[in-house]
């Protein structure tokens, strides 16, 4: 596996899926509950709620995410966030 170390003394991972987003966690959480509300159809938006209410919750959270690690890991999150541009949804955000 690929890491950056930090000053820490901590390694962040950059290979595999935490080489292609930093929280593929959250994308992983956002695709279940999208597979929640497909078999209901486009008809109304009601089934959707739950999806883009967990997307936009998982978003904030990701924002607080960053915020604290930019201050726990410096200048090698900076790096790792160079190497891996992508927040949550690969080539997107």
């Amino acid at each position: 596996l690929e890491t950056i170390a930090t000053a820490t003394g901590k390694r962040l991972l950059v290979s595999g899926w935490w080489g292609l987003v930093r929280h593929p966690n959250y994308l992983g959480d956002v695709l279940m509950a999208l597979a929640w509300s497909l078999p209901c159809g486009f008809a109304h938006l009601l089934p959707y709620f739950y999806v883009i209410y967990f997307t936009i919750l998982l978003i904030h959270r990701e924002a607080r995410d960053e915020r604290q690690c930019r201050a726990k890991y410096g200048l090698a999150w900076d790096t790792y966030c160079r190497r891996v541009p992508y927040r949550i949804f690969p080539y997107i955000y």
